[in-house]
Protein backbone atom coordinates (compact mmCIF):
# COMPACT_ATOMS: atom_id res chain seq x y z
CA UNK A 1 0.00 0.00 0.00
CA UNK A 2 1.33 3.41 -1.15
CA UNK A 3 1.69 5.53 1.86
CA UNK A 4 0.93 9.22 1.64
CA UNK A 5 4.92 10.35 1.85
CA UNK A 6 5.29 8.66 -1.34
CA UNK A 7 1.98 9.88 -2.86
CA UNK A 8 3.29 13.39 -2.00
CA UNK A 9 6.35 12.65 -3.61
CA UNK A 10 4.74 12.30 -6.56
CA UNK A 11 2.83 15.19 -6.47
CA UNK A 12 0.05 16.18 -9.03
CA UNK A 13 1.90 15.87 -11.78
CA UNK A 14 3.73 11.90 -10.91
CA UNK A 15 6.12 10.02 -12.87
CA UNK A 16 3.54 8.12 -15.04
CA UNK A 17 3.78 8.09 -18.81
CA UNK A 18 0.52 9.49 -19.12
CA UNK A 19 0.98 12.59 -17.73
CA UNK A 20 1.11 15.24 -19.94
CA UNK A 21 4.24 17.41 -18.39
CA UNK A 22 4.99 20.87 -19.44
CA UNK A 23 8.71 20.92 -21.58
CA UNK A 24 11.03 23.93 -22.70
CA UNK A 25 12.26 23.76 -26.24
CA UNK A 26 15.90 25.24 -27.12
CA UNK A 27 15.79 26.58 -31.28
CA UNK A 28 19.18 26.96 -31.07
CA UNK A 29 20.27 23.28 -30.14
CA UNK A 30 16.81 21.80 -31.17
CA UNK A 31 16.80 20.21 -27.78
CA UNK A 32 13.85 19.44 -25.27
CA UNK A 33 14.20 19.80 -20.96
CA UNK A 34 12.14 20.63 -18.21
CA UNK A 35 10.11 23.68 -18.14
CA UNK A 36 11.59 24.76 -14.35
CA UNK A 37 14.11 27.77 -14.33
CA UNK A 38 16.76 25.04 -13.15
CA UNK A 39 17.02 23.36 -15.84
CA UNK A 40 16.98 25.74 -18.62
CA UNK A 41 19.33 27.67 -16.66
CA UNK A 42 22.12 24.61 -16.52
CA UNK A 43 21.93 24.07 -20.85
CA UNK A 44 21.32 27.84 -21.28
CA UNK A 45 24.94 28.15 -19.47
CA UNK A 46 25.97 24.57 -21.13
CA UNK A 47 29.04 24.96 -23.75
CA UNK A 48 26.91 23.32 -26.68
CA UNK A 49 24.22 26.41 -26.28
CA UNK A 50 27.02 29.06 -25.76
CA UNK A 51 28.19 28.02 -29.00
CA UNK A 52 25.13 27.68 -30.87
CA UNK A 53 24.11 31.26 -29.87
CA UNK A 54 27.50 32.67 -30.95
CA UNK A 55 27.04 31.14 -34.52
CA UNK A 56 23.30 32.16 -34.62
CA UNK A 57 24.56 36.21 -33.72
CA UNK A 58 27.73 35.89 -36.33
CA UNK A 59 24.86 34.20 -39.06
CA UNK A 60 22.89 36.96 -38.40
CA UNK A 61 25.41 40.16 -38.65
CA UNK A 62 26.87 38.38 -42.16
CA UNK A 63 23.00 38.19 -43.63
CA UNK A 64 22.87 42.00 -42.43
CA UNK A 65 25.93 42.92 -43.70
CA UNK A 66 25.00 40.97 -47.31
CA UNK A 67 21.54 42.79 -47.82
CA UNK A 68 23.07 45.83 -46.89
CA UNK A 69 25.59 45.80 -49.53
CA UNK A 70 23.26 44.12 -52.20
CA UNK A 71 21.24 47.04 -51.38
CA UNK A 72 23.76 49.69 -52.01
CA UNK A 73 24.63 47.73 -54.88
CA UNK A 74 20.83 48.00 -56.13
CA UNK A 75 20.77 51.06 -55.71
CA UNK A 76 24.00 52.25 -57.47
CA UNK A 77 22.51 50.07 -60.68
CA UNK A 78 19.34 52.07 -60.13
CA UNK A 79 21.01 55.85 -59.86
CA UNK A 80 23.26 54.47 -63.27
CA UNK A 81 19.96 53.38 -64.87
CA UNK A 82 18.43 57.01 -64.34
CA UNK A 83 20.81 58.53 -65.46
CA UNK A 84 21.65 56.60 -68.56
CA UNK A 85 17.60 57.43 -69.75
CA UNK A 86 17.49 60.88 -68.75
CA UNK A 87 20.40 61.50 -70.59
CA UNK A 88 19.35 59.74 -73.58
CA UNK A 89 15.91 61.50 -72.95
CA UNK A 90 17.75 65.07 -73.09
CA UNK A 91 19.30 63.76 -76.23
CA UNK A 92 16.03 63.43 -77.82
CA UNK A 93 14.68 66.41 -76.22
CA UNK A 94 11.77 64.01 -74.24
CA UNK A 95 11.68 64.59 -70.80
CA UNK A 96 11.60 60.84 -69.31
CA UNK A 97 10.52 60.57 -65.75
CA UNK A 98 12.37 58.06 -63.43
CA UNK A 99 11.06 54.98 -63.52
CA UNK A 100 13.72 52.36 -61.58
CA UNK A 101 14.64 51.83 -58.21
CA UNK A 102 11.66 52.35 -55.61
CA UNK A 103 13.16 53.24 -52.49
CA UNK A 104 10.34 52.07 -49.97
CA UNK A 105 8.06 49.48 -50.61
CA UNK A 106 5.00 51.94 -50.52
CA UNK A 107 6.16 53.76 -53.47
CA UNK A 108 5.83 50.47 -56.17
CA UNK A 109 3.73 50.69 -58.36
CA UNK A 110 0.70 47.62 -58.50
CA UNK A 111 1.48 45.34 -61.79
CA UNK A 112 -1.75 46.21 -63.28
CA UNK A 113 -0.98 49.92 -64.08
CA UNK A 114 1.24 50.74 -66.97
CA UNK A 115 4.67 51.74 -67.39
CA UNK A 116 3.94 55.44 -67.57
CA UNK A 117 2.50 55.43 -64.28
CA UNK A 118 5.76 54.05 -62.72
CA UNK A 119 7.04 57.31 -61.53
CA UNK A 120 6.62 56.87 -57.89
CA UNK A 121 3.93 57.05 -55.34
CA UNK A 122 0.53 55.80 -55.57
CA UNK A 123 -0.67 55.97 -59.68
CA UNK A 124 -4.11 57.60 -60.01
CA UNK A 125 -5.64 58.64 -63.69
CA UNK A 126 -4.36 62.45 -63.14
CA UNK A 127 -0.79 61.14 -62.22
CA UNK A 128 -1.30 59.14 -65.75
CA UNK A 129 -2.46 62.37 -67.75
CA UNK A 130 0.43 64.30 -66.36
CA UNK A 131 3.11 61.72 -67.21
CA UNK A 132 1.71 61.52 -70.44
CA UNK A 133 1.89 65.49 -71.08
CA UNK A 134 5.69 65.26 -69.89
CA UNK A 135 6.40 62.71 -72.39
CA UNK A 136 4.98 65.20 -75.18
CA UNK A 137 7.65 67.64 -76.56
CA UNK A 138 7.57 71.29 -75.53
CA UNK A 139 6.88 73.48 -78.69
CA UNK A 140 9.68 74.87 -80.05
CA UNK A 141 11.00 78.72 -79.21
CA UNK A 142 11.41 81.49 -82.00
CA UNK A 143 14.74 81.30 -81.94
CA UNK A 144 14.63 77.40 -83.50
CA UNK A 145 11.37 77.64 -85.18
CA UNK A 146 12.94 77.47 -89.07
CA UNK A 147 15.19 74.88 -88.31
CA UNK A 148 12.24 72.65 -86.14
CA UNK A 149 10.32 73.63 -89.51
CA UNK A 150 12.41 71.95 -91.69
CA UNK A 151 13.08 69.08 -89.25
CA UNK A 152 9.36 68.24 -88.88
CA UNK A 153 9.12 68.70 -93.30
CA UNK A 154 12.11 66.50 -92.68
CA UNK A 155 10.82 63.42 -91.06
CA UNK A 156 9.44 64.94 -87.54
CA UNK A 157 10.90 64.13 -84.54
CA UNK A 158 11.43 60.68 -84.95
CA UNK A 159 8.74 58.81 -83.56
CA UNK A 160 8.33 56.53 -86.62
CA UNK A 161 6.55 59.01 -88.88
CA UNK A 162 9.48 59.73 -91.23
CA UNK A 163 8.15 58.21 -94.17
CA UNK A 164 6.85 61.44 -95.85
CA UNK A 165 9.82 63.94 -94.97
CA UNK A 166 12.29 60.83 -96.85
CA UNK A 167 9.92 61.19 -100.27
CA UNK A 168 10.29 64.84 -100.19
CA UNK A 169 13.85 65.08 -99.75
CA UNK A 170 14.27 62.69 -102.54
CA UNK A 171 11.99 64.63 -104.59
CA UNK A 172 13.27 67.60 -104.29
CA UNK A 173 16.91 66.61 -104.64
CA UNK A 174 17.89 68.62 -101.08
CA UNK A 175 20.60 67.01 -98.71
CA UNK A 176 18.27 64.46 -95.99
CA UNK A 177 18.09 65.86 -92.35
CA UNK A 178 19.76 64.27 -89.55
CA UNK A 179 16.60 62.51 -87.60
CA UNK A 180 17.30 61.90 -83.69
CA UNK A 181 15.80 59.39 -82.36
CA UNK A 182 15.18 58.67 -78.89
CA UNK A 183 16.93 55.58 -77.14
CA UNK A 184 15.44 52.34 -77.28
CA UNK A 185 12.86 51.46 -74.57
CA UNK A 186 13.15 48.24 -72.83
CA UNK A 187 10.05 46.13 -74.23
CA UNK A 188 8.60 43.56 -72.47
CA UNK A 189 6.86 42.02 -74.97
CA UNK A 190 10.35 40.78 -76.93
CA UNK A 191 9.78 36.93 -77.19
CA UNK A 192 13.01 35.13 -76.42
CA UNK A 193 16.00 37.50 -75.76
CA UNK A 194 16.42 40.73 -73.83
CA UNK A 195 19.10 43.29 -72.73
CA UNK A 196 19.48 44.60 -69.22
CA UNK A 197 22.68 46.89 -69.17
CA UNK A 198 24.53 45.44 -71.80
CA UNK A 199 24.03 41.64 -71.31
CA UNK A 200 21.85 39.88 -73.79
CA UNK A 201 19.69 37.12 -72.17
CA UNK A 202 18.51 33.82 -73.98
CA UNK A 203 15.09 32.81 -72.57
CA UNK A 204 15.04 29.17 -71.95
CA UNK A 205 11.80 28.44 -73.09
CA UNK A 206 12.43 29.49 -76.59
CA UNK A 207 16.39 28.37 -76.94
CA UNK A 208 15.74 24.85 -75.67
CA UNK A 209 16.70 23.11 -78.63
CA UNK A 210 20.46 24.34 -77.91
CA UNK A 211 20.25 23.60 -73.90
CA UNK A 212 23.67 20.82 -73.30
CA UNK A 213 25.48 19.21 -70.81
CA UNK A 214 27.75 21.11 -69.18
CA UNK A 215 26.84 24.36 -70.53
CA UNK A 216 26.78 27.32 -67.40
CA UNK A 217 23.21 29.21 -66.89
CA UNK A 218 21.20 30.80 -64.70
CA UNK A 219 18.52 29.25 -62.53
CA UNK A 220 15.13 31.12 -61.49
CA UNK A 221 15.20 30.79 -57.39
CA UNK A 222 12.14 33.12 -57.24
CA UNK A 223 8.32 32.30 -56.79
CA UNK A 224 6.50 29.89 -59.36
CA UNK A 225 4.15 32.13 -60.37
CA UNK A 226 6.52 34.61 -61.50
CA UNK A 227 5.95 36.42 -64.61
CA UNK A 228 7.89 36.98 -67.92
CA UNK A 229 8.35 40.86 -66.87
CA UNK A 230 9.04 39.71 -63.53
CA UNK A 231 11.88 37.90 -64.20
CA UNK A 232 13.42 39.91 -66.78
CA UNK A 233 13.06 43.30 -64.36
CA UNK A 234 16.39 44.37 -63.00
CA UNK A 235 14.97 44.64 -59.53
CA UNK A 236 14.72 40.73 -59.43
CA UNK A 237 18.09 40.26 -60.35
CA UNK A 238 19.14 38.61 -56.79
CA UNK A 239 16.52 35.75 -57.64
CA UNK A 240 18.74 34.45 -60.69
CA UNK A 241 21.33 32.01 -59.11
CA UNK A 242 24.47 30.32 -61.20
CA UNK A 243 24.28 26.97 -61.90
CA UNK A 244 25.45 24.26 -64.35
CA UNK A 245 23.28 22.02 -66.81
CA UNK A 246 24.21 18.36 -65.59
CA UNK A 247 21.86 16.53 -67.73
CA UNK A 248 19.37 17.52 -70.16
CA UNK A 249 16.41 14.99 -71.01
CA UNK A 250 14.01 15.54 -74.41
CA UNK A 251 10.54 13.36 -74.56
CA UNK A 252 8.93 13.10 -77.95
CA UNK A 253 4.82 14.35 -77.00
CA UNK A 254 2.07 12.67 -78.75
CA UNK A 255 1.43 13.67 -82.25
CA UNK A 256 4.33 11.81 -84.35
CA UNK A 257 6.24 15.32 -85.26
CA UNK A 258 10.18 14.63 -84.20
CA UNK A 259 10.30 18.37 -83.32
CA UNK A 260 7.32 18.18 -80.81
CA UNK A 261 9.49 17.57 -77.83
CA UNK A 262 9.04 18.16 -73.73
CA UNK A 263 12.43 19.45 -72.17
CA UNK A 264 13.43 19.31 -68.80
CA UNK A 265 16.95 19.55 -67.51
CA UNK A 266 18.82 18.36 -64.19
CA UNK A 267 20.79 21.30 -62.55
CA UNK A 268 23.83 21.37 -60.41
CA UNK A 269 24.50 24.76 -58.12
CA UNK A 270 25.68 25.77 -54.54
CA UNK A 271 23.06 27.33 -52.40
CA UNK A 272 25.42 28.68 -50.40
CA UNK A 273 29.12 29.98 -51.28
CA UNK A 274 30.12 28.23 -48.72
CA UNK A 275 28.85 24.77 -49.53
CA UNK A 276 31.15 22.29 -50.43
CA UNK A 277 28.57 19.63 -51.58
CA UNK A 278 26.29 20.53 -54.93
CA UNK A 279 22.90 20.51 -54.77
CA UNK A 280 21.17 18.71 -57.56
CA UNK A 281 17.47 19.86 -59.04
CA UNK A 282 15.46 17.00 -61.17
CA UNK A 283 12.97 17.93 -63.81
CA UNK A 284 13.37 21.94 -63.84
CA UNK A 285 11.25 23.19 -66.76
CA UNK A 286 13.32 25.78 -69.37
CA UNK A 287 10.79 28.41 -68.22
CA UNK A 288 13.34 28.93 -65.06
CA UNK A 289 16.16 28.82 -67.20
CA UNK A 290 18.00 31.89 -69.44
CA UNK A 291 21.70 32.08 -71.04
CA UNK A 292 23.93 34.99 -70.96
CA UNK A 293 24.91 35.64 -74.54
CA UNK A 294 28.56 34.92 -75.31
CA UNK A 295 29.56 33.90 -71.69
CA UNK A 296 30.75 30.39 -73.09
CA UNK A 297 32.38 28.79 -76.11
CA UNK A 298 29.21 26.51 -76.13
CA UNK A 299 26.29 29.51 -76.64
CA UNK A 300 26.23 31.61 -79.32
CA UNK A 301 28.06 35.18 -79.33
CA UNK A 302 25.26 36.66 -80.97
CA UNK A 303 22.09 36.89 -82.05
CA UNK A 304 22.15 35.46 -85.45
CA UNK A 305 24.20 32.83 -84.64
CA UNK A 306 21.68 32.03 -81.86
CA UNK A 307 18.85 32.38 -83.76
CA UNK A 308 20.83 30.10 -86.80
CA UNK A 309 21.31 27.50 -83.60
CA UNK A 310 17.76 27.51 -83.45
CA UNK A 311 16.82 26.60 -86.71
CA UNK A 312 20.02 23.96 -86.62
CA UNK A 313 22.40 26.19 -88.01
CA UNK A 314 21.43 26.42 -91.34
CA UNK A 315 18.27 28.52 -92.65
CA UNK A 316 17.20 28.81 -96.57
CA UNK A 317 15.69 32.37 -97.68
CA UNK A 318 13.73 32.64 -100.72
CA UNK A 319 13.91 36.38 -101.90
CA UNK A 320 11.67 37.30 -105.04
CA UNK A 321 11.22 40.68 -106.17
CA UNK A 322 8.85 40.35 -109.13
CA UNK A 323 6.14 38.12 -108.11
CA UNK A 324 4.40 37.49 -111.82
CA UNK A 325 7.77 36.78 -113.74
CA UNK A 326 7.83 33.69 -115.46
CA UNK A 327 11.40 31.97 -113.72
CA UNK A 328 10.59 28.91 -116.10
CA UNK A 329 12.37 30.88 -119.32
CA UNK A 330 14.59 34.26 -118.66
CA UNK A 331 14.40 37.03 -120.81
CA UNK A 332 17.34 38.45 -121.65
CA UNK A 333 17.19 42.42 -122.64
CA UNK A 334 18.96 43.07 -125.98
CA UNK A 335 20.16 46.21 -124.69
CA UNK A 336 21.53 45.85 -121.49
CA UNK A 337 22.26 42.18 -121.80
CA UNK A 338 20.70 41.15 -118.02
CA UNK A 339 17.80 39.38 -117.23
CA UNK A 340 14.73 40.51 -115.33
CA UNK A 341 13.89 39.98 -111.43
CA UNK A 342 14.00 36.26 -110.92
CA UNK A 343 14.05 34.70 -107.32
CA UNK A 344 17.30 34.05 -105.30
CA UNK A 345 17.56 31.21 -102.68
CA UNK A 346 20.26 32.45 -99.89
CA UNK A 347 21.59 30.20 -97.47
CA UNK A 348 23.13 31.50 -94.11
CA UNK A 349 24.77 29.31 -92.41
CA UNK A 350 26.34 29.52 -88.59
CA UNK A 351 30.12 28.85 -90.08
CA UNK A 352 31.60 28.78 -86.60
CA UNK A 353 28.39 27.45 -84.48
CA UNK A 354 27.98 24.80 -87.01
CA UNK A 355 31.59 23.76 -87.10
CA UNK A 356 31.27 23.48 -83.16
CA UNK A 357 28.27 21.37 -83.33
CA UNK A 358 29.83 19.17 -85.78
CA UNK A 359 32.93 18.74 -84.09
CA UNK A 360 30.42 17.94 -80.99
CA UNK A 361 28.98 15.23 -82.67
CA UNK A 362 32.10 13.88 -83.79
CA UNK A 363 33.34 13.87 -80.40
CA UNK A 364 30.54 12.19 -79.09
CA UNK A 365 30.34 9.59 -81.97
CA UNK A 366 34.10 8.73 -80.80
CA UNK A 367 33.58 8.63 -76.66
CA UNK A 368 30.83 5.82 -77.57
CA UNK A 369 33.08 3.72 -79.89
CA UNK A 370 35.93 4.29 -77.70
CA UNK A 371 33.68 3.15 -74.78
CA UNK A 372 31.40 0.52 -76.73
CA UNK A 373 35.42 -1.13 -77.64
CA UNK A 374 36.84 -0.83 -74.25
CA UNK A 375 33.55 -2.92 -72.67
CA UNK A 376 33.78 -5.41 -75.39
CA UNK A 377 37.47 -5.61 -74.54
CA UNK A 378 36.94 -6.32 -70.75
CA UNK A 379 34.20 -9.01 -71.95
CA UNK A 380 37.02 -10.77 -73.96
CA UNK A 381 39.57 -10.35 -71.23
CA UNK A 382 36.91 -12.03 -68.84
CA UNK A 383 36.65 -14.94 -71.50
CA UNK A 384 40.01 -15.57 -71.68
CA UNK A 385 40.68 -15.21 -67.48
CA UNK A 386 38.10 -17.81 -67.44
CA UNK A 387 39.30 -19.88 -69.98
CA UNK A 388 43.24 -19.84 -68.18
CA UNK A 389 41.35 -20.70 -64.88
CA UNK A 390 39.96 -23.75 -66.50
CA UNK A 391 43.25 -25.13 -68.07
CA UNK A 392 45.01 -24.24 -64.81
CA UNK A 393 42.63 -26.39 -62.35
CA UNK A 394 43.37 -29.23 -64.87
CA UNK A 395 45.09 -31.26 -61.69
CA UNK A 396 43.27 -30.01 -59.09
CA UNK A 397 42.24 -32.49 -56.62
CA UNK A 398 39.02 -30.82 -55.36
CA UNK A 399 35.92 -33.24 -55.76
CA UNK A 400 33.44 -32.34 -58.50
CA UNK A 401 36.06 -30.34 -60.43
CA UNK A 402 35.88 -30.47 -64.25
CA UNK A 403 38.49 -32.39 -65.42
CA UNK A 404 39.33 -31.06 -69.35
CA UNK A 405 41.93 -34.20 -69.58
CA UNK A 406 39.86 -37.19 -68.83
CA UNK A 407 38.10 -38.68 -71.77
CA UNK A 408 36.12 -41.97 -71.74
CA UNK A 409 35.13 -43.49 -74.88
CA UNK A 410 31.60 -44.72 -75.08
CA UNK A 411 30.67 -47.98 -76.71
CA UNK A 412 29.29 -48.08 -80.53
CA UNK A 413 26.19 -48.87 -79.45
CA UNK A 414 25.76 -45.27 -77.66
CA UNK A 415 27.68 -43.60 -80.95
CA UNK A 416 30.96 -43.95 -80.00
CA UNK A 417 31.27 -40.72 -78.51
CA UNK A 418 34.05 -39.12 -76.30
CA UNK A 419 33.05 -37.05 -72.86
CA UNK A 420 34.46 -35.84 -70.23
CA UNK A 421 33.62 -36.09 -66.33
CA UNK A 422 34.21 -35.28 -63.14
CA UNK A 423 36.75 -35.87 -60.70
CA UNK A 424 35.76 -37.20 -57.52
CA UNK A 425 34.42 -41.04 -56.98
CA UNK A 426 32.40 -42.56 -59.03
CA UNK A 427 29.72 -43.67 -57.04
CA UNK A 428 27.99 -45.68 -60.04
CA UNK A 429 30.28 -48.39 -59.83
CA UNK A 430 30.15 -51.60 -57.81
CA UNK A 431 32.57 -51.41 -54.54
CA UNK A 432 33.59 -54.35 -52.54
CA UNK A 433 33.17 -53.27 -49.13
CA UNK A 434 33.00 -55.86 -46.42
CA UNK A 435 30.69 -55.73 -43.56
CA UNK A 436 33.40 -56.15 -40.36
CA UNK A 437 35.24 -53.66 -42.15
CA UNK A 438 32.61 -50.92 -42.18
CA UNK A 439 31.44 -52.07 -38.32
CA UNK A 440 35.54 -51.76 -36.97
CA UNK A 441 34.92 -48.19 -38.44
CA UNK A 442 31.87 -47.79 -36.44
CA UNK A 443 33.20 -49.11 -33.42
CA UNK A 444 36.27 -46.80 -33.00
CA UNK A 445 33.78 -44.15 -32.37
CA UNK A 446 31.67 -46.01 -30.07
CA UNK A 447 33.67 -46.21 -26.75
CA UNK A 448 33.64 -44.00 -23.70
CA UNK A 449 35.64 -40.58 -23.84
CA UNK A 450 37.84 -39.53 -20.88
CA UNK A 451 38.40 -35.99 -20.51
CA UNK A 452 41.64 -34.95 -19.72
CA UNK A 453 41.43 -32.93 -16.49
CA UNK A 454 43.36 -29.22 -16.60
CA UNK A 455 46.77 -29.25 -13.97
CA UNK A 456 46.12 -26.94 -11.60
CA UNK A 457 48.89 -24.33 -11.17
CA UNK A 458 50.91 -23.86 -8.32
CA UNK A 459 49.89 -20.79 -6.24
CA UNK A 460 52.13 -18.37 -5.06
CA UNK A 461 51.51 -18.03 -1.67
CA UNK A 462 52.86 -16.06 1.06
CA UNK A 463 55.44 -17.96 3.45
CA UNK A 464 55.89 -16.75 7.19
CA UNK A 465 57.83 -17.74 9.85
CA UNK A 466 54.58 -19.17 11.29
CA UNK A 467 53.95 -21.38 8.81
CA UNK A 468 57.22 -23.37 9.88
CA UNK A 469 55.60 -23.66 12.88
Amino acid sequence: MTSSYARQAKGAGGNEPWRNKERHYCALCNAWMGSDRQSIMLHENGKRHREAAENDLARRRDDRTRKEKDRKDLERAYAKMNASAAGAGLAAGVVVPATFGPTRPWDRPPHGLPSSSRGGGIASSGIVAEAEEAAIPSAPSSSSAKEESSRAQGGGWGWGGGGGGDKATSEGGEAPTTTIKPAAAFDPNVVGHYDLEGTTYLEGQVYSEILEEGMPIQLWMGSALATDAEKRDLRNSNNWKMALLAKVVRRRKGGGKETNTNTSCHVSYLQRSTDDDETIESNVPPSRIRLVLGSDPSIPSTMEEAHLALVGGEQTIVVSKDTTADTSADVIDENTGLSGWTTTTIRRVASSFYEKDQEKKRKREHEKELSEYKERRERDMQARKMEEARYANAHDSALGAYDVWSSSSTSAAEGGRTTRSYKGVDITKETKVEVADTARSLSRGMGSVAFKKKSSKKKSVRMTSADDD
